[in-house]
């Protein structure tokens, strides 16, 4: 197992709270258009939960894209080109997925067009082998692409593309500038990171208040989520000593914290990119974002999978600079492993034995 140190943890916290107030060294005139070459591997967990509630790993995959973001004035513009090789846990080709999406949104009115196109072949397509297998222990693999590669990439993904099936431009529900200004500048979201008290012996985890704490000399543990209502969790304190019910759960919700944790902190580097944590007070607020997709984790997986315009959306929450489409699939499996997380608490007695329950305040 992975200890966790306590310094880590707080240097973490405090980079966080930290970059809130500060203004985004990576930052370009918002008025540029930001194209963005990319070639990645990303585990894939199922797009729907299973019986339990919950979603599973059912493999990974390798993907070459192209991000086109305009942010000019009173509206957004955001063009997505991705090829996805799709493999199972066992290492073995499923299929080879070619989309292409565009979205226009005005910030003003809210209104929005978009066109969406799709393509499911047999046949492997991506060219630049990330070389991510289900076997290895990162679930993320990003390659440094040289300029050269960057440009054969861009030829091969445009070459795909103009070979799909034409779609005709439809309306499209879009989000308004000032609403998503309003969740950027949510004051929960300036609010300092608890830091957790611990001793060399605990292991933690966790990001916006989602997180465990488990002393493996005594058994003591402490496991929270986001509850029902925004910005309050649900928080559960036992032993794992003399009940294998507490040390089956507690081995599986670690498991989910680990991969929320790792996403949210290493992969989407919330530590230094300040965007993340509008995107993170958003979600953990339980704002409706986009009507009629939910809210919370879940809702962000529902928006990331089927909502057209879940770029510009990130972009709105996040920036220009930071959204990218490997970004975007970093977001949505970061909060299906919180959401894993979240429905063990609030199916807390089928998981947890002579524990003390409670609700607090958090992020």
């Amino acid at each position: 197992m992975v200890f966790k140190k306590t310094l880590s943890f707080i240097l973490t916290a405090t980079m966080i709270c930290v970059s809130v107030v500060v203004p985004a060294v990576n930052a370009e005139p918002v008025d540029n258009t930001k194209i963005t070459v990319e070639s990645y591997s990303i585990e894939t967990l199922s797009d729907t939960k299973n019986a339990e509630g919950l979603y599973v790993p059912i493999g990974y995959k390798n993907v070459n894209a192209i991000t086109e973001i305009t942010d000019v004035g009173g509206e957004i513009k955001t063009k997505i080109s991705v090829v996805e090789d799709h493999f199972d846990q066992n290492n073995s080709f499923k299929n080879s997925v070619i989309k292409h999406e565009e979205y226009y949104n005005n910030w003003d009115s809210g209104e929005a067009t978009f066109i969406k196109q799709s393509e499911t072949s047999n046949t492997p397509h991506v060219q630049q082998k990330v070389g991510l297998t289900a076997k290895k222990t990162e679930k993320f693999v990003q390659v440094n692409l040289s300029n050269d590669e960057k440009t054969k990439i861009k030829k091969e993904i445009e070459g795909y593309v103009a070979k799909l099936p034409e779609a005709a431009p439809q309306k499209a529900q879009g989000l308004k500038k000032a609403d998503l200004e309003k969740l950027k500048n949510d004051p929960e979201a300036k609010k300092a990171f608890a830091a957790l008290s611990t001793a060399a012996s605990i292991e933690m985890a966790g990001a916006y208040d989602n997180y465990y704490n488990h002393n493996t000399s005594t058994g003591w543990f402490r496991v929270q989520t986001l509850g029902a209502q925004g910005h309050m969790y649900l928080r559960y304190e036992g032993s794992t000593y003399g009940s294998s019910k507490n040390a089956n759960s507690m081995t599986q919700f670690k498991t989910s914290i680990n991969g929320y944790d790792t996403y949210i902190n290493q992969y989407m580097e919330a530590p230094v990119w300040p965007e993340v944590v509008g995107w993170g007070s958003a979600i953990m607020g339980l704002i409706t974002i986009v009507a009629g997709y939910g809210t919370g984790p879940a809702g962000w997986v529902t928006i990331t999978l089927y909502y057209g315009g879940a770029l510009s959306t990130f972009a709105g929450i996040t920036s220009t600079v930071y959204a990218t489409v490997s970004r975007l699939d970093l977001s949505r499996v970061a909060a299906q492993y919180c959401e894993n997380a979240r429905v063990m608490n609030f199916n807390g007695g089928a998981y947890w034995e002579n524990t003390t329950f409670s609700v607090v305040n958090g992020f």
